[in-house]
C-alpha cells in the first residue's frame, strides 16, 4: 500500500510538471507556476494583425502581459531570456531585446481557452516565428551565450572545401552538409553553442549536439543555405544564412560582411572605437578600420581568415 501511494504522489507530481510553467532563475533554482492558476488570472483583450500569404490574418486572443508579469515576480538578474516549448521550440533574446518590446502570456483566443491549461508568448512587434505555443519552460540566462570570434572565414570558401552529399538521410532531394562534421573544424570544444544569422535579420542560438546532432545545413542552386534538423520544429529551421557562429570561429557571406554592424549590436560585442580588421591574405596581411572595411566588403574576396581586433 505504502508503495502504491508513493507511486501515486510521483505520477501526480508529474502530471503537475506538464501543466506548470517552469521558470528557471540564473542561479539555478526552478520555480512552477500552475497552468490552471494562470488561466484563473483576470485576462486582458489583445489584437494582432499578420500578413500570411497575402492574407491578413485578425486575431483576438486574451491573457495577460508577460513582460510586466514577469518582472513582479522578482526572479532577479539576468541577461539572456531562453523560452521553450514543450516540443523544444526555442527562442532566445537578450534582456535589452525583451524589455524594450511588449509580450504577452495568453491563455484564450476568442474567448475560448486553450486545451489542456496550454500557454502561449507572443510578441505582437515580431514574426509569428518567434512566438511560442504551449511554453513549458523559460530559462533566465546570466550568461552571454557567444563572444566576438576570435577568427572569421568566408562561409562559400569553407563549405565548398567540405564534401557536398546529395540526400542527407533523413532528408530527400536535398544536397548539404551535416553539421556534424563540419563543426568540429569550426571548435574542437565537445560543447559548440551556435549562433545562425539570416539575411533577412533572424537570430536563432542553438547548440550541438541538442538541436545539431542530426541536422543539416543546406545548398540551395541559388547558393544559399538554410537549416533542416528533426531535432527541432520546422519553424525554427531558418532559412538564407549568412554568419553561422560557432564558439569562437564564425563563416559569414561575403556580400553580408555590412551585416557585421547590426550582429555587433545584436550580440553584444565590445566594442572600441580604433576597433580594425586584420584580412589574411595568401601573401600578406592587411589591417584595415572597421569602417572602412565594411564600405568595400570585396576587399574581403580571397581571404583566408581575418580577425576584428
Amino acid at each position: 500500500m505504502t508503495k502504491y501511494l508513493l507511486l501515486m504522489a510521483l505520477l501526480n507530481l508529474v502530471l503537475l510538471s506538464l501543466n506548470a510553467l517552469q521558470i528557471v532563475r540564473a542561479d539555478g533554482v526552478a520555480i512552477s507556476y500552475d497552468n490552471a492558476e494562470l488561466h484563473k488570472s483576470e485576462l486582458h483583450e489583445l489584437k494582432t494583425s499578420r500578413e500570411k500569404d497575402g492574407v491578413l490574418r485578425l486575431s483576438n486572443w486574451q491573457g495577460i502581459r508577460f513582460d510586466k508579469w514577469l518582472k513582479e515576480q522578482g526572479l532577479g538578474e539576468y541577461l539572456n531570456i531562453r523560452l521553450e516549448s514543450s516540443d523544444r521550440y526555442t527562442v532566445i533574446l537578450s534582456r535589452a531585446e525583451f524589455e524594450s518590446i511588449e509580450s504577452w502570456l495568453v491563455m484564450a483566443q476568442d474567448n475560448e481557452h486553450f486545451a489542456d491549461n496550454s500557454l502561449r508568448i507572443i510578441f505582437p512587434s515580431l514574426r509569428e516565428m518567434q512566438w511560442i505555443r504551449d511554453v513549458s519552460r523559460i530559462v533566465l540566462e546570466s550568461f552571454e551565450p557567444l563572444s566576438k570570434p576570435e577568427r572569421f572565414m568566408l562561409m562559400k570558401t569553407f563549405l565548398d572545401a567540405q564534401t557536398l552529399l546529395k540526400d542527407p538521410a533523413p532528408f530527400v532531394n536535398v544536397s548539404g552538409w551535416y553539421f556534424s562534421e563540419f563543426l568540429p573544424k569550426l571548435s574542437g570544444e565537445e560543447y559548440k553553442a551556435v549562433v545562425l544569422y539570416s539575411r533577412d535579420g533572424l537570430k536563432l542560438n542553438l547548440e550541438y549536439p541538442f538541436h545539431l546532432e542530426t541536422a543539416i545545413l543546406v545548398k540551395n542552386p541559388d547558393n544559399t543555405y538554410d537549416l533542416k534538423s528533426p531535432q527541432i520544429p520546422g519553424g525554427m529551421w531558418i532559412r538564407d544564412i549568412v554568419y553561422l557562429q560557432c564558439n569562437e570561429t564564425a563563416l559569414i557571406e561575403l556580400s553580408s560582411i555590412s551585416s557585421l554592424i547590426s550582429l555587433h549590436k545584436l550580440l553584444n560585442w565590445e566594442s572600441k572605437p580604433d576597433m580594425q580588421f586584420s584580412i589574411y591574405m595568401p601573401n600578406e596581411v592587411m589591417q584595415l578600420g572597421f569602417s572602412e572595411a565594411l564600405a568595400e566588403p570585396m576587399i574581403f574576396e580571397g581571404a583566408l581568415f581575418f580577425e576584428l581586433n
